[in-house]
């Protein structure tokens, strides 16, 4: 069927490829009898070049037309293949669609995700643990963007646990074909997987440091990512590079991106890495991520669906050296002083305790005491 996409886009010369026809024939089935002006409105595409489309489609059997655009049985069994889903809508009528309330079809989805105990977050790697209803709206939101449903998805780090949302949400519809998640820290990889086979969700946990080479297995393997990258421009640039990398060639590809919010200058700088990596944005939600933590990107970041280009994606194939964390950027230590018995204490990236967690868990070396008042904070910025 995937070669009926591809005719379907060379005869039209679409250049959203394969992933355009998939999108006309989503919005299709989502409104059934869809007028043609509507139809191209739907999908962000100009009449004339939806009305090609279309002709194509109707000469393969795959649409007709009635009072509007439908499919016919052949263009029905299509959408079935591709897992294209068309009766679930979370928009929330209130708010005219800008945000999500939970229905009460997806509150055990909820509930689970709020039962999970996560591990202390790891401030060396900027974790910051997204809250379960933010979970799961980015679940939703890449539902309705049509980038699940029988799709390959990567997700890039995963200590927001999207990808246990992802596969909850897909067991009450259609599976997507694989999910796999890459994470250095192996607390979030064991949590995962203890969930995944404690709900029979089929997700692949892999051991991965994004400075190192992407596995080769793992090229071109993918149509959908996810990733909540560390909070550097670096960071940043790694982080898409790897995903794009992974991603299958072809436009249109989708990646949902999570990233603070920036001011003006800053930003320039994001969205020019975002361009430099392939990919452009389609849709930049302000305040979507809300954190239990994150106090340096104010406990909140943007949701920013991007897509692939035709142009050649990741070219940082080898090993990535540059600082990437703002703890290796921003370099800092703190002064601690023990209640206890006055003893100063050093903590920081370069000292026997990286942070005040740990220092409270091995306490004071002089007295033992686990409580302690900070008295300096020194930052060094590494151009």
């Amino acid at each position: 069927m995937i070669k009926i996409l591809e005719e379907t886009a060379n005869a039209a010369s679409l250049r959203e490829g394969i992933e355009g026809v998939r999108s006309i024939l989503a919005a299709v089935v989502l409104a059934e009898n869809i007028p043609l002006k509507q139809l191209a409105q739907a999908v962000h595409m100009p009449l004339p070049v939806v009305a090609a489309v279309r002709r194509e489609l109707e000469k393969r059997g795959i649409l007709a037309r009635d009072k509007g655009v439908c499919l016919t049985e052949k263009g029905e069994a299509l959408v079935a293949e591709f897992g294209i889903v068309s009766d679930q809508d979370f928009s929330c009528v209130e708010c005219s669609g800008t945000g999500f309330v939970v229905p009460d079809s997806l509150q055990d989805v909820l509930e689970l995700l709020q039962l999970v105990k996560r591990p202390e977050v790891n401030v060396q790697l900027d974790q910051a643990f997204a809250l379960p209803e933010t979970s799961l709206r980015r679940a939703v939101y890449a539902l309705q963007a049509g980038a699940l449903t029988g799709r390959n998805v990567v997700f890039m780090g995963d200590d927001d646990l999207i990808s246990i949302a992802v596969a909850l949400l897909l067991k009450k519809f259609s599976p997507a074909q694989s999910i796999v998640v890459l994470d250095i820290d192996e607390r979030i990889l064991g949590l995962i997987e203890s969930l995944s086979a404690q709900h029979e969700l089929n997700i692949e946990c892999v051991s991965y440091d994004a400075r190192e080479p992407l596995p080769q297995d793992l090229f071109g393997r993918f149509q959908t990512f996810f990733t909540d990258p560390p909070y550097t421009v670096n960071g940043l640039h790694l982080f898409l590079t790897r995903a794009a990398q992974a991603l299958a060639d072809g436009p249109g590809r989708q990646g949902f991106l999570s990233f603070g919010h920036k001011d003006p200058d800053s930003d320039l700088e994001v969205f020019r890495t975002i361009g430099e990596c392939g990919f452009a944005p389609l849709e930049i939600i302000p305040g979507f991520n809300t954190y239990s933590g994150g106090g340096i990107i104010g406990n909140s970041s943007r949701m920013v669906r991007l897509t692939s280009g035709t142009g050649q994606l990741g070219a940082e194939t080898g090993h990535f050296s540059e600082p990437i964390y703002t703890g290796e950027i921003n370099v800092s230590y703190r002064h601690y002083d023990c209640t206890g018995c006055g003893h100063v204490h050093r903590v920081g990236i370069d000292y026997h305790h990286e942070t005040i967690e740990a220092l409270k868990k091995a306490g004071c070396a002089e007295c033992g005491a686990a409580t302690f008042k900070l008295m300096e904070k020194v930052v060094s910025t590494h151009q």
